[in-house]
């Protein structure tokens, strides 16, 4: 599998929008959140999440699940509405996975992140293949888990919270990338 994602260049392109973005913080008191890179922004954020989902696939090490996830909460909060991540629309997420990228945030410093991104994760009931819905051509298809109502002001907090600290999930994956760049370059080694 070839993968077209060039990490050296990527991480370059990371160190300008780091420089740019504390050169900002730098000029002004408060930055406007427009100002902050996020997952819907098209930069190297997007560039290491493909790297990242074609790399190690479904096999990921924390780090790497955890930069993932993050980026598609972000996603979602911003752009599609954050309950699709919470129902396990694209079956990338479901309550285990949300949990162990809770701790692993709570693990690396980020504890007031970790309790909102956790609060609203709803562990749902297995739906068995035999039971899943049918196209008129035949092909059987996963119902969505819808996410419950009576988890909506928790999933709302969360989603305040998600544009109130933009900042903090940029630092989060600053950090995260930082950590784990020698393992990212070498990968990007064994793949050419």
């Amino acid at each position: 599998m070839s993968i077209d994602v060039d990490i050296v260049k990527t991480f370059e392109e990371l160190e300008e929008e780091i420089q740019k973005f504390n050169k900002l913080k730098q000029q002004q008191q408060e930055i406007d959140y427009e100002q902050i890179p996020t997952a819907c922004d098209a930069g190297a954020l997007g560039y290491f999440n493909e790297y990242i989902i074609t790399h190690y696939d479904k096999n990921r090490p924390i780090w790497a699940e955890a930069f993932h996830q993050i980026h598609a909460w972000q996603w979602s909060a911003f752009y599609e509405g954050i309950e699709l991540y919470y129902e396990n629309f694209y079956e990338e997420n479901d309550y285990k996975t949300i949990m162990r990228v809770a701790q692993y945030l709570k693990e690396n410093g980020y504890t007031e992140f970790s309790e909102y991104y956790a609060a609203p994760a709803v562990e749902y009931e297995e739906i068995p293949v035999e039971e899943w819905e049918e196209y008129s051509d035949g092909v059987k298809y996963r119902p969505m888990n819808y996410y419950p109502e009576e988890m909506y002001p928790i999933l709302k907090k969360t989603e305040k919270w998600a544009e109130e600290n933009m900042e903090m999930t940029w630092n989060f994956y600053v950090d995260v990338l930082m950590k784990n760049k020698s393992i990212l370059l070498v990968s990007q080694k064994e793949n050419q």
